[in-house]
């Protein structure tokens, strides 16, 4: 199927793993760790917190995405990796969030509901985590256990079962002895098999390859046929929820045009990396999801969720002169 005028052809799932590294974009700045973005998040965090404590819940009709990626407390790391949450801090945001009357429900549910225009209740929120590390299935597994906390972990499907760290791991020693493997190495098929048997895990698509598909509908398509293919044949799902590698839109990496290939290839949504909540009216192919970082309390989580956290974003963006984000109607 032909998604643009770029003549991409099919990969074999050996090809289009070697492919994988030299196809993979450096890290947005975001990812990297600018101190600088990291700063604004923490203000506009902090913010929302005391909003939520003093108002409430902002909006009533949505409910809020929380992204996760490592879970891990590399005590003795060389480096400290990005996009990482220890595991005591996992254990207290969602403890945090559960008591003040969060529930978590799985994505597929609240997709279900979506489709069928069924009212989700407001104090619902998803937990998903991205790529596929080890760590999530020795360090928060347990923890979602405990706590009877469901979640999605998008799977980039050429990563299971190696060695290889994944493209988005920059700090420069990763899969050096001197970085321990525990913070970067990804799933096996086994361990994957063990979380979705417990019913709390949903594994779903995230790319074959991790690569950069900016601009290329065609080649994402066909990746993402492979990364259906081994989740069809290893797990059994045949209709898959699926995240964007980075997941950005101001950045090209995702969007309509790559939107329309997930659609192609048949997968049931597409979240993104966009701070935003999902309203009634929100399209399933670009649903937004809330950063969870080291440094959020289970307060400024709540923010997230409550729709401060997005207004807050707005205000500052609208006093800078900078483009607003799409969001849904109601937001």
């Amino acid at each position: 199927m032909s998604l643009s005028t770029e003549d991409t052809p099919t990969e074999s799932t050996e090809s289009a793993t070697n492919a994988a590294a030299s196809a993979s974009p450096p890290a947005p700045a975001k990812f990297r760790g600018d101190q600088h973005f990291g700063l604004r998040q923490r203000l506009k965090s902090e913010a929302g917190r005391v909003l939520h404590q003093l108002l409430g819940v902002r909006h009533r009709q949505a409910l809020g995405v929380l992204m996760y990626h490592r879970i891990s407390s590399c005590p003795n790391a060389v480096i400290d990796p990005t996009w990482n949450v220890t595991p005591r801090m996992l254990r207290l945001q969602l403890e945090g969030l559960l008591k003040r009357g969060f529930r978590a429900w799985p994505l597929q549910r609240v997709l279900d509901y979506h489709r069928r225009g069924q009212p989700i209740p407001r104090t619902v929120f998803v937990v998903t985590f991205d790529d596929g590390y080890e760590n999530n299935f020795t360090e928060a597994f347990p923890i979602l256990c405990e706590l009877e906390v469901p979640a999605t972990i998008f799977l980039a499907t050429a990563y299971l079962d190696t060695q290889d760290p994944f493209p988005s791991d920059d700090w420069e020693l990763a899969g050096d002895d001197a970085q321990p493997i525990d913070s970067w190495r990804p799933l096996s098929t086994d361990q994957c098999r063990e979380m979705q048997r417990s019913g709390l895990i949903e594994l779903a698509a995230h790319t074959h390859t991790h690569a950069d598909f900016r601009g290329r509908p065609d080649a994402l398509y066909e990746d993402l046929l492979i990364n259906q293919q081994v989740l069809a044949e290893r797990f059994g799902i045949t209709e898959a929820t699926f995240a964007f590698p980075y997941g950005t839109r101001s950045t090209g990496f995702s969007g309509p045009l790559l939107a329309g290939a997930v659609k192609a290839a048949g997968l049931s949504c597409a979240l993104t990396t966009e701070s935003e909540l999902v309203f009634p009216t929100s399209d399933p192919f670009d649903w937004g999801r809330f950063t969870a970082e080291e440094h959020d309390t289970p307060s400024m989580l709540a923010s997230k969720l409550s729709g401060w956290y997005t207004a807050i974003r707005k205000l500052g963006r609208t006093l800078l002169g900078r483009p607003a984000t799409p969001v849904a109607i109601g937001s």
